[in-house]
């Protein structure tokens, strides 16, 4: 399309013109791809079908012929294969993908969420989600369509979610250089409280300590396999480090739970949201909240800037669970928003997430920011809030933004939205997570359950493919290790708080 010489002679916003148009042809041939994909496996099970001891299964050989043409591994052939066959039940996914509207990692989301489901679930549910995919990231796109299946389909996604709970496991694969791989599989909530205790123990060092976040994090997962329970700060101060002889902090819950009350009363099955994961299905929520400690988060509207219930008291035990609760039915497509008041903790059950467009960070490590709600040739509405949650990371990008020191722009569209405008003009917008969870009704985006519900639907085993696709087929760069040091700290994840915005996020 472009060579290097005409991407250093483009102007700013050309050069982001160029850089969507680019990902955009790049998608079209990712569906090129596919379709010659599936012909070949479609001609290898119409002639490679011979039944009986020392015949060929049908199909059989279609991966390693995909896989020596296209240079790519039998599991990546089969993944690819698997994606073509699903497209086939899939016609506007199909469609939308050929015409570079989708990518091949937004349309793996889409059938992997879709596998499974009743015709009349998938029709209702495929236009909402190629809308959505045109707007979010992969990773949001997945929470969104899985909240959507577990509200349309309660007893399948629990059923899908304990077969799966089967498959946990924990990996260790060396690699070059005396370093080795550990991964694995853990169910949802198991793997996020993992992930915040480890960031917890991150933070328990002083500010000299010169790891990056990364290395924290490694350290700390050694440092809870030996005993040690505590991270040892890395400085060179010793004993008169601040740290070194400072007894542990008092435990903060490790995992939060939104949950509408409803919902936790058996009353209903809508989603629940795990900070830091996303949607669970109803039956898991329960089964956490039967050992957690409660908060019951109300909900306030901005035509009366009042909650619509008062904050009960409830019993402690060891982790946090969030809850709401109603008296009446609210106004039609009505907006939730914490009122200006609220404390920081309502503020960041609303949220669920940082508000920055695709960042997954939980609002439980964010900093409560004030905002300037709306242009300021628009009134604000009563009752409105003007703080929303932001990583510290992007807290930083707003406030240079704010200082005129970055090209952006970001403010409080209306009592849902929150409207980021890049250094070339175009609009990204987020809305509160937490509340579709919290405040179901709030979700008007969400398809309708169809009228005659059918329990999903169990696998083929004649299906060639059991297990949801590898992570993002598109970009498999997600434990690419980064060559060049600067580059650690540019992602929410890896960003080490200073002390005072440290202190924000409690």
């Amino acid at each position: 399309m472009f060579d290097s010489r005409e991407v250093e002679a483009m102007g700013d916003e050309e050069l982001i013109d160029a850089l969507r148009r680019a990902h955009g042809a790049a998608a079209f041939a990712q569906a090129a791809e596919i379709t010659a994909i599936r012909e070949v496996y479609r001609r290898h099970r119409a002639r490679n079908a011979e039944p009986g001891p020392g015949g060929v299964r049908a199909g059989e050989f279609a991966t390693a012929e995909i896989a020596v043409a296209a240079h790519v591994s039998e599991g990546v052939a089969a993944a690819l294969i698997d994606i073509g066959l699903a497209l086939d039940s899939l016609p506007q996914t199909r469609l939308a993908f050929a015409a570079g509207r989708i990518d091949l990692s937004r349309v793996q989301v889409i059938a992997d969420s879709m596998r499974g489901l009743p015709a009349d679930t998938r029709e209702a549910l495929e236009p909402k989600l190629i809308d959505a995919a045109t707007r979010s990231d992969p990773a949001r796109l997945r929470q969104t369509a899985q909240r959507w299946v577990t509200r349309l389909d309660p007893e399948g996604e629990q059923r899908r979610r304990e077969e799966r709970e089967d498959d946990r496991d924990v990996r260790i694969r060396a690699v070059q250089d005396g370093m080795a791989v550990f991964d694995g599989l853990l169910p949802a909530a198991g793997a996020q409280t993992l992930a915040m205790r480890l960031r917890e123990m991150s933070l328990q060092v002083c500010d000299d300590d010169p790891r990056s976040m990364a290395q924290r994090r490694a350290d700390a997962l050694v440092a809870l396999a030996d005993g040690s329970g505590r991270l040892r700060c890395g400085c060179t101060h010793g004993t008169d480090c601040p740290k070194a002889a400072t007894p542990g902090a008092p435990r903060r819950p490790l995992i939060q739970v939104g949950v509408s009350a409803e919902t936790l009363l058996g009353l209903r099955d809508d989603p629940a949201f795990l900070s830091g994961y996303g949607p669970i299905d109803a039956a898991l929520a329960r089964s956490i909240a039967e050992h957690s400690r409660f908060q019951v988060i109300p909900e306030y509207f901005p035509e009366s800037g009042e909650p619509s219930a008062p904050v009960a008291e409830l019993p402690e035990t060891s982790t946090l669970a969030e809850v709401t609760t109603k008296d009446a039915e609210p106004p039609k497509n009505a907006a939730v928003r914490p009122f200006s008041a609220a404390p920081p903790r309502e503020v960041r059950a609303v949220d669920g997430f940082c508000r920055f467009p695709g960042c997954g960070m939980p609002a439980a490590e964010t900093v409560v920011a004030q905002f300037d709600p709306l242009p300021v040739r628009l009134s604000t509405p009563r009752g409105m809030s003007t703080r929303a949650v932001l990583c510290t990371h992007h807290h930083r990008l707003k406030t240079l933004a704010d200082n005129g020191k970055q090209p952006w722009r970001v403010y409080l569209a209306d009592t849902d939205h929150m409207r980021w405008i890049d250094p070339t003009g175009e609009a990204h917008e987020t809305v509160r997570e937490g509340a579709r969870y919290l405040f179901p009704h709030t979700d008007i985006d969400a398809p309708a359950r169809p009228r005659q519900h059918r329990p999903r639907l169990t696998r083929d085993p004649a299906d060639p493919v059991g297990r949801p696709f590898p992570s993002d087929l598109a970009y498999p760069v997600e434990n690419h290790a980064l060559i060049h040091p600067q580059l650690s700290r540019t992602t929410p994840d890896n960003d080490i708080p200073d002390t005072k915005a440290r202190a924000g996020t409690r």
